[in-house]
């Protein structure tokens, strides 16, 4: 499997599908954003999506906030 050349050239292995691919960047904009959803430095905010769309995907996705 080819690598792709990821932010600041690190490589990476592509994703196994576009869901995984998903998860994967909205965890990480809720991990950025200590998992505060609204607001001008909230996860949907960096992600330019509405807040309700951000839960709606979480939702769909299986993703929670971990205790």
């Amino acid at each position: 499997m080819p690598l792709l050349a990821g932010v600041g050239g690190t490589a990476q292995a592509p994703p196994g599908s576009m869901q995984e691919a998903e998860h994967t960047h909205i965890t990480n904009a809720l991990a950025s954003a200590c998992w505060v959803l609204e607001g001008p430095k909230g996860a949907a905010a960096m992600l330019g999506l509405n807040p309700s769309t951000l839960r709606s995907r979480m939702k769909r996705l299986g993703i929670q906030r971990p205790i």
